[in-house]
C-alpha cells in the first residue's frame, strides 16, 4: 500500500490532521449509504491469537489511481488535462465474524490542481487536494469485490482562510477477482452530496490470471545478452526500473490498416504499472499522448515526476498488456488490448507488443529500450503476420552500464566531407580545448541567439569509447581507447545527443496558456572533431511528427577550457522548398566545468578551510599571550581601548550567530551547499573542518569577552581608586570619534543599495537556468558584511585614537597581539591577490569562496593592497606610541584631574 503522504497544500495538511482525529460515532451511519456488503461485528482477538499485518496488505485494495470529476471540489476541469490521481491508505482492517468481510478504516486523498484568482498564466495555477476519512468492509465472496464505505472529507475554503468540511461521502469500488486482461481495473465512485459523483479507476493489484504466451518476431538488431540488462539474474524490480518511463513512437512507411487500434498522430508512450509474476510472467498498463506535454509542465510549472499522466483520462489511447520474458531471447513478449476508459472490450486485442534492449546503436538508434507495437488481425489478403502499421517505441537517458553497446557509424564520411569543404573549421586556434583528461570536458550547454531557447549537448562516443550511461564505466572507457585514438589521430569520430527548448508562439483555446512555450527538439548527431581546433563537425537526425529527418548539419566552435564561450549552429541540408526545411539555428556554447579544473577547484576549498581554520586557531593564541601581557603588566589593563575589544567581539560573535546552524547541518549555508556539490566524497573531512572551524571560533570569542571584561573591571578599579577618570574621558572621545566614522561608512554602503531592482538580462537567466547559476546582485546585508570585515582590519584604530587622546606610553597591547592580528588580518589580501593571477573565477564562483571571501571584508584589487597596508601602518604607529607615548606626534588637550586642561608638547617628552 501506498503511504499517505502530505500535499503541498497547508490546508490540506491540516484537514487531513482533523479528518484523523474525528471519532468514528459522527461518521454517517454505514447503513444508510451502503447496502452491500453487510455489516459484521470484528473478530475478538484472544490473548492466544494475533492478527498478522499481512492480512491488511493481501488485500487486493488499489493504493493509487486516476480519478474524473470534481469540478465542485475545486479541480480543474477534465479538457485541461492536469495531472491528477487518487490515492487509497488502509489505516486499520480488522477480520470479521464474516470470513469472507473485513472492516477497514482507510484514507483517500484526491490530489490535484486548481486555478485561483482566475484563470490566466501559471501563476494562478497550484497544487489542490481534498481528503477524505471512512470506514466501511470489504467483502470477497464473490467474482469480482466489493468495497463500501462512508465518512466526511475536507477541503480548503475557496479563499485559502480554513477548512471545509464535506458530510455523507460514500466510496463504492468494484474489484475483479481475479484480474485478467480484459479485467485489469478496479472501478468505483466518490459520492457526496456536496460534489455529486467522482470517477475513480485504477489498475488492478492483486491477483492476476495470466494467458497464453504470445509469440514475438525476431528483434532487427542484435540484442543485449540477460546477465548484462540485469546484472545477473533476471528481477523484476530491475525490468520495472528499465521499461517504467516515457517512449517517443516512429510509424513505419506507409498507412495502418482502418483496424489497427492506435491512431499516428499519437507522439509518445508512457508506461505507469509494471507487475510481474512467476517463471517470468509480466504485466503492464501504458498510456498514449497526442502531443508532448512538457511544455505545459514548463508553462505551468509543474515538476512531478514523471510530469506524464499515469492514467488514461478522456480522449486518450492506453492499452493493457500480459505476456513472460524470455531469458533465451532476451526479449519481452505481451498480448495488448486497447481499452476506453475503464473497458476493455475482445475485438480490440489483436495487439502484440515486446521490447528488447539493443546491443548496437548507430545515429538512427540510440535506445537503451526498443519496441514494437503491432497488429495481428487478418488484413484483407488474410496475412495475420504481417507486421503492418507497425510501430517503434524507444526510451533514452538511461544511468548505467552500457560497456557491452557497441556503436556504428554510419554518416562520418559525410561529415567530413562538409568538414573539408569548409577551411574555418580546419584552422587552428589558440587555447586549450577539451582532450584527453576527461569524456565531461566535451558536454556543454547551449543559448539559442536566433530564435530564443536553450539546451544541452553531451557525447555518446569519442571514438570507440562509450561515454553514455554510467560515470565509471564511461572514465573506463575514455582513458583506455578515446585517449590513445586522439594522440595518434587529429580527427576524431564522434557522436552527440542535443537536447533543445525553442520558444514558439502559439494560440490555445487553453484559458491559461501564453503565447510563448517551449518546443522541444532532440537532434542525434555524429560526424568528426578536430582535436588541433576544437571544432565539432556533424549530421544530425531529429524525429519530428513521428519521421525522421537526417538531413541535418551541426557544426560547433567548442568553447576553450577557461577561455571565451564557443559558438555554433544547427542547419537544414534541404532546399527551402522542403516541408522538413527550417530556418538556422545559432547559438552560443558555454562549456561545462573542465574536470581537472574541478579538481584544483576542490583542492583550493579544501586548502581555503586549511587556512581559515589556522588563522583563528591563532587568533585563540594571540589572545591567550595578550591575557598573559596583561597579567604580568598590571597597568596594560586600564590602559586597553574598550572599544577595541569590544570591537573585535562582535567581530567573532557575527560568525558564530550567522552559521548557527552549520554547527548542525553542513549545507545549511549556500557557500557549504556548493562546497558539498564540488566535493562530495569529502564529506567527513568537511564536518571534521567545520567542527573544528565553529570550536576555535566559539573559543577565540569566549577569550576575547574575558579580555573585555577584565579591561572593564580594571578600569572601574582604576575610577574608583581616583587614577582612571582620564582613561574613561579618552574612551569617550575615541568613541565620538569612531562611531562617527563607521556610521558614515555604513551609510555609504546603504546608498547604492536605494532603488536596487536587481534586474537580470535574459541572457544571463538563461545561462543561469542552463549552468551554474551566477550570483545574485549581494544584498545590503552581505554589503554590510563586507564593510564589517574592513571595521575589523582596522581593529587598532581605536587603541591608537585613545592613547592620542589620554597621552599613554603605558605598553598596553602584546607585540604579539597586535603584530600577530595584523598579519591575520592582512593575509587574507594577499591570498586574494594570488589567487586572482593564479586561479580562474568563471568556474567557481567568488560567492563560494571558503577564505577571503566577499563576507569576510572588501576584497579587489585596490583594497588588496590598500588594507594591509593600512594594517601595517596601524600597527606602526602603535608601536611608537607605546614607546614614545600616545601624543608623540601632535599637541593635544589632556585633561587634568581637577577638570581643566593643560597643553603637553612632544619637546616635552
Amino acid at each position: 500500500m501506498a503511504r499517505p503522504w502530505c500535499p503541498d497544500d497547508a490546508y490540506a495538511c491540516l484537514s487531513l490532521l482533523l479528518l484523523l482525529l474525528l471519532p468514528a460515532a459522527m461518521a454517517t451511519s454505514y447503513s444508510s449509504l451502503c447496502s452491500f456488503p453487510a455489516e459484521a461485528a470484528d473478530l475478538v482477538v484472544t490473548a492466544g491469537e494475533h492478527q498478522s499485518i499481512a492480512d491488511r496488505l493481501n488485500l487486493p485494495l488499489p493504493s493509487d489511481g486516476y480519478f474524473s470529476g470534481g469540478d465542485k471540489l475545486l479541480f480543474a476541469s477534465d479538457d485541461q488535462r492536469l495531472p491528477r490521481s487518487f490515492s487509497f491508505f488502509t489505516r486499520r482492517a480488522a477480520r470479521t465474524t464474516d470470513p469472507a468481510i473485513t472492516h477497514l478504516v482507510a484514507t483517500v486523498t484526491l490530489s490535484g490542481y486548481r486555478f485561483f484568482g482566475g484563470r490566466s498564466w501559471r501563476t494562478n495555477v497550484s497544487a489542490h487536494s481534498v481528503s477524505f476519512d471512512l470506514e466501511g468492509y470489504y467483502s470477497n465472496d464473490s467474482a469480482s469485490a466489493a468495497l463500501c464505505m462512508v465518512g466526511s472529507g475536507s477541503r480548503a475554503r475557496d479563499d485559502g482562510l480554513g477548512v471545509v468540511i464535506i458530510p455523507d461521502v460514500a466510496l463504492r469500488l468494484r474489484l475483479p477477482r481475479p484480474a485478467t486482461l480484459t479485467r485489469p481495473f478496479v472501478t468505483g465512485r466518490l459520492e457526496g452530496p456536496d460534489f455529486g459523483a467522482v470517477t475513480l479507476v485504477a489498475y488492478a493489484e492483486g491477483d492476476y490470471k495470466y494467458g497464453e504466451a504470445a509469440s514475438c518476431p525476431t528483434p532487427p538488431g542484435a540484442v543485449r545478452s540477460e546477465s548484462k540488462v540485469f546484472d545477473g539474474n533476471f528481477t523484476c524490480d530491475r525490468l520495472g526500473a528499465l521499461l517504467r518511463g516515457s517512449y517517443t513512437m516512429e510509424y513505419a512507411e506507409g498507412r495502418a490498416p482502418s483496424g489497427f487500434p492506435l491512431r499516428q498522430r499519437l507522439r509518445s508512450m508512457h508506461i505507469s504499472e509494471i507487475y510481474c509474476g512467476e517463471n517470468g510472467a509480466v504485466r503492464a498498463y501504458m498510456v498514449f499522448d497526442f502531443d508532448d506535454a512538457s511544455s505545459d509542465a514548463i508553462l505551468l510549472g509543474i515538476h512531478e515526476a514523471p510530469w506524464r499522466r499515469g492514467f488514461q483520462a478522456d480522449g486518450d489511447e492506453a492499452l493493457v498488456a500480459d505476456g513472460f520474458w524470455k531469458p533465451s531471447q532476451g526479449r519481452l513478449c505481451l498480448r495488448a488490448c486497447r481499452t476506453v476508459r475503464s473497458t476493455v472490450r475482445e475485438s480490440d486485442c489483436g495487439i502484440r507488443i515486446h521490447f528488447w534492449f539493443p546491443a548496437v546503436w548507430s545515429i538512427q538508434q540510440r535506445s537503451f529500450v526498443a519496441g514494437m507495437i503491432r497488429n495481428t488481425r487478418s488484413d484483407d489478403d488474410g496475412d495475420t503476420n504481417k507486421m503492418s502499421g507497425a510501430i517503434s517505441v524507444s526510451r533514452t537517458g538511461f544511468r548505467g552500464d552500457l560497456s557491452d553497446i557497441k556503436y556504428h557509424y554510419t554518416r562520418v564520411e559525410d561529415a567530413k566531407n562538409y568538414y573539408h569543404s569548409n577551411p574555418e573549421l580546419s584552422k587552428e586556434r589558440n587555447g586549450r580545448f577539451p582532450g584527453n583528461y576527461s569524456y565531461r570536458d566535451f558536454a556543454f550547454s547551449l543559448y539559442i541567439t536566433t530564435h530564443g531557447g536553450y539546451g544541452y549537448a553531451s557525447p555518446v562516443t569519442l571514438g570507440s569509447a562509450m561515454v553514455d550511461g554510467g560515470t565509471l564505466t564511461a572514465d573506463d572507457a575514455f582513458s583506455r581507447h578515446a585517449v590513445a585514438e586522439m594522440i595518434k589521430q587529429r580527427l576524431l569520430s564522434v557522436s552527440y545527443e542535443f537536447d533543445i527548448h525553442l520558444y514558439r508562439r502559439v494560440n490555445s483555446s487553453r484559458a491559461w496558456n501564453v503565447s510563448r512555450v517551449p518546443d522541444r527538439w532532440r537532434v542525434s548527431a555524429e560526424g568528426v572533431y578536430d582535436t588541433k581546433s576544437g571544432t565539432l563537425c556533424m549530421v544530425g537526425c531529429r524525429v519530428i511528427n513521428s519521421s525522421s529527418d537526417c538531413q541535418i548539419l551541426v557544426t560547433v566552435q567548442l568553447p576553450a577550457l577557461g577561455g571565451e564561450d564557443g559558438t555554433g549552429s544547427i542547419s537544414s541540408l534541404r532546399k527551402k522548398s522542403d516541408t522538413l526545411f527550417f530556418e538556422t539555428l545559432g547559438f552560443a556554447a558555454y562549456g561545462a566545468q573542465p574536470a581537472i579544473e574541478a579538481a584544483q577547484a576542490i583542492s583550493r576549498v579544501d586548502t581555503e578551510r586549511i587556512m581559515l581554520v589556522t588563522s583563528m586557531t591563532l587568533s585563540c593564541v594571540f589572545l591567550v599571550l595578550q591575557l598573559r601581557h596583561a597579567r604580568k603588566n598590571p597597568d596594560a589593563l586600564p590602559a586597553t581601548s574598550i572599544t577595541m575589544l569590544a570591537v573585535l567581539a562582535l567581530g567573532y560573535m557575527i560568525p558564530l550567530v550567522v552559521n548557527y546552524e552549520a554547527m548542525f547541518v553542513d549545507d545549511g549555508g549556500s557557500r557549504n551547499r556548493h562546497f558539498i556539490e564540488l566535493a562530495r566524497s569529502g564529506r567527513r573531512w568537511l564536518e571534521l573542518n567545520e567542527f573544528v572551524l565553529r570550536l576555535s571560533t566559539m573559543v577565540a570569542f569566549v577569550l576575547q569577552l574575558r579580555l573585555l571584561l577584565l579591561a572593564l573591571s580594571a578600569r572601574s578599579t582604576a575610577g574608583a581608586s581616583g587614577g582612571g577618570d582620564d582613561r574613561w574621558a579618552a574612551e569617550r572621545s575615541t568613541l565620538w570619534i569612531c562611531l562617527p566614522l563607521y556610521i558614515a561608512g555604513a551609510i555609504l554602503i546603504w546608498i547604492p543599495h536605494i532603488g536596487d531592482g536587481h534586474d537580470h538580462q535574459p541572457l544571463s537567466q538563461m545561462k543561469s537556468a542552463i549552468h551554474v547559476p551566477p550570483p545574485p546582485p549581494p544584498p545590503l546585508s552581505d554589503d554590510l558584511l563586507s564593510y564589517a570585515g574592513l571595521i575589523l582590519d582596522g581593529f587598532l584604530l581605536p587603541q591608537i585614537v585613545s592613547n592620542a587622546f589620554s597621552a599613554s606610553r603605558v605598553n598596553a597591547i602584546s607585540p604579539w597581539f597586535y603584530v600577530g592580528g595584523t598579519a591575520i588580518r592582512a593575509a587574507p589580501h594577499a591570498y586574494d591577490g594570488l589567487r586572482a593571477r593564479g586561479y580562474v573565477q568563471r568556474w567557481i564562483p567568488s560567492y563560494i569562496d571558503v577564505y577571503a571571501g566577499p563576507r569576510d571584508g572588501l576584497f579587489s584589487v585596490a583594497w588588496d593592497v590598500v588594507i594591509p597596508c593600512g594594517a601595517a601602518a596601524l600597527a606602526v604607529l602603535l608601536f611608537f606610541q607605546q614607546r614614545l607615548g600616545g601624543d608623540f606626534l601632535c599637541c593635544v588637550k589632556r585633561r587634568k584631574p581637577g577638570g581643566s586642561y593643560e597643553i603637553v608638547s612632544t619637546s616635552t617628552l
